[in-house]
């Protein structure tokens, strides 16, 4: 069972607009970071959020996206997404219920 974690953001930052799991157009969000303002890594006058997604197509691919280049999934797509991946894991949940049955018929 997974148990919440609670991310504290300092009062003088802005929120960021997506969070941890949410799936995207590009992705999952597995990371966040938090750019202050007039940084020097980043030469950006303003503050800024960095989301880290994981490619939907090739999940060993992490991409580093500014918070304008995220693009959040309408209603319709992530129930798709959703209903696509529950479906595919109602499968893997077949063949492994079909290689139970093999052992214990053996």
């Amino acid at each position: 069972m997974e148990t919440s974690k609670v991310i504290t953001i300092p009062n003088h930052w802005t929120s960021p607009k997506y969070s941890f799991g949410q799936r995207t157009k590009q992705g999952m969000i597995v990371g966040v970071q938090y750019y202050p303002p007039n940084n020097l890594l980043t030469g950006l006058c303003n503050e800024s959020w960095r989301y880290a997604v994981l490619d939907k197509k090739d999940f060993s691919e992490v991409s580093h996206l500014e918070e304008e280049k995220i693009h959040p999934l309408t209603p319709i797509e992530l129930r798709a997404e959703l209903e696509a991946e529950i479906k595919a894991y109602q499968h893997k949940i077949l063949i492994l219920k079909h290689q139970l049955g093999a052992i214990s018929n053996a």
